[in-house]
């Protein structure tokens, strides 16, 4: 998986860039002028893009994609449904049972007072902000199919698919900075614990396509 990891250099390295500029950006400045910022620029053809964006990021995604990899690979698919069902399990978890009911911003921000830039047809949710589960959902399915790759023609897309749903969150004051950056980080991990899962030493996996779907071989 190492050396997986080690041939997507685009993808991780464009990753750990947006990394470390936004873990520097949430250690200078509070979340709500972090927010305010964002909030502030705004335009027509970015609200409409963003407001109906954001939905690759939802759970749906996942069923889109691992239908169409039917087509493609069975394994493909199998490991999209199992990154989808952990991302649901562990990022619900998080947000339902370790961190509970945080204030999303339009919450958050109502309480201070302090109007923000709403979009009209949004449907604004208020509470369990962290961690972002768009974010995790989206860096978790677009790791599954780059970990998929025998080459990194698509990495460059993906990685920028991931970052404009996660900008998407904030754009449209569903999540602040910090719910997206944590979110990126669990998708991505649990990507790799899904691919880990499937094709470790003590399970291997055998697909083809005129085969049933799972066919286990343990050692």
């Amino acid at each position: 998986m190492i050396q997986n990891i080690q041939k997507h250099k685009l993808f991780f390295g464009v990753y750990a860039l947006l990394f470390s500029l936004s873990g520097l950006i949430l250690l200078l400045f509070e979340k709500k002028d972090i927010h305010l910022f964002i909030n502030n620029i705004h335009g027509g053809l970015f609200d409409f893009f963003f407001k109906y964006f954001t939905y690759v990021g939802d759970g749906f995604a996942f069923v889109a994609v691992a239908l169409a990899c039917l087509f493609i690979s069975k394994r493909l698919s199998l490991q999209i449904i199992l990154t989808g069902v952990l991302v649901g399990i562990i990022s619900q978890f998080f947000k339902k049972v370790v961190f509970g009911p945080v204030p999303r911003p339009s919450a958050y921000f109502e309480q201070l007072d302090i109007p923000l830039y709403f979009i009209d047809g949004v449907d604004m949710h208020t509470a369990f902000s962290f961690p972002s589960g768009h974010t995790t959902a989206i860096f978790g399915l677009t790791t599954a199919l780059l970990l998929a790759q025998k080459n990194t023609k698509f990495d460059f897309l993906l990685i920028l698919i991931a970052v404009l749903v996660g900008y998407s969150r904030m754009y449209l004051s569903q999540h602040f900075l910090i719910d997206v950056f944590a979110g990126s980080i669990l998708g991505i991990l649990i990507a790799l614990l899904a691919y880990n899962i499937l094709y470790s030493s003590k399970m291997k996996l055998k697909v083809n396509l005129d085969q049933p779907l799972i066919n286990f071989h343990t050692k």
